[in-house]
This record gives C-alpha cells, sequence and structure tokens, in this order.
C-alpha cells in the first residue's frame, strides 16, 4: 500500500485537491441556500484547492509527456527529432526554471500578506509556484535524458 501511495502520490495529491474543492463548493451551497448562513472560508478553501490542483496538473502533464505538442514531429526524420525534442525541453526547462525562481520571489515577497477570510499568509499559497516548478523540471530532464538515450524518440 506505502508503495503504491509512494508512486501515485501526485495523483493522489491532485485528486484530493478536487475533492476538497468540490466538498467546499458543496458546504457553501449548504450554507447559503440550506442554513441561510454564508460561509465565506468556504470559498477561499475552494479557489484554493483549484489553484493546488491546477498547479499540481502541470507537473503530471510533464510526468506522463501530455501536454500540448506538435505532430509535424512524425515527418521528421529520427535523428532531427531527437534535435527539436532536445531543443523543446531545454526551452521548456529554461521557462521553468525562470518561472520557479520569480515564483519564489512572489511567495517571498507576499509572506505578510493575509488572505481575507482565513488570514492565511499568502506565502503558503504561492509556494506552490516554486514547489510545482521544481517538480515540473525534474521530470522534464527525465523526459530530455530518456531522448538523449534514444528512448521514447519514435513514440513522440
Amino acid at each position: 500500500m506505502f508503495k503504491k501511495a509512494a508512486r501515485w502520490w501526485l495523483e493522489i495529491l491532485t485528486g484530493a485537491c478536487l475533492l476538497m474543492m468540490v466538498v467546499m463548493v458543496f458546504l457553501q451551497v449548504v450554507f447559503r441556500f440550506v442554513i441561510k448562513i454564508p460561509a465565506p472560508w468556504t470559498e477561499e478553501l475552494a479557489r484554493l484547492a483549484f489553484v493546488y490542483m491546477a498547479f499540481f496538473g502541470i507537473v503530471l502533464g510533464a510526468k506522463y509527456n501530455m501536454h500540448l505538442s506538435v505532430d509535424i514531429l512524425e515527418k521528421v526524420p529520427k535523428k532531427w527529432k531527437a534535435v527539436i525534442l532536445t531543443a523543446s525541453y531545454v526551452a521548456s526547462i529554461a521557462f521553468m526554471g525562470v518561472f520557479t525562481w520569480y515564483g519564489w520571489v512572489h511567495a517571498l515577497n507576499s509572506q505578510v500578506q493575509r488572505t481575507p477570510t482565513l488570514e492565511i499568509s499568502y506565502l503558503y499559497i504561492y509556494l506552490i509556484l516554486p514547489f510545482t516548478g521544481i517538480l515540473t523540471i525534474f521530470y522534464l530532464l527525465k523526459s530530455l535524458i530518456a531522448v538523449w538515450r534514444h528512448k521514447d524518440v519514435e513514440d513522440r
């Protein structure tokens, strides 16, 4: 059980964010329309769960090579395909490096601000940026190494 959870932790975490978002929206409807007492904290938690789920989805896309790609690579010879994929991964890694760095800077600059309802420091909200940036870079590097080892080049 632990080995499966360790292997699928990112999927489990993303699913937990989805579950939390659904539960918070459900509670918001119940509090607002059934009990007639609005609960603003449910909206804030639902938004936070949605943002975290979206950023974990970016990492999952990199993990499974499911991000947007161009189908023209199917007609390119294998040698050029590896060169184009390498350039693509290097550009993506560079972008994610900038994203990670400025996500970290933004998180640190936002640590004194608090959310309106729960009064959580925005540092904890914006830490998702560098965290998922590092994970995305890891999976992009893994894919780049697979290209260099001539694995999966035919499948892309």
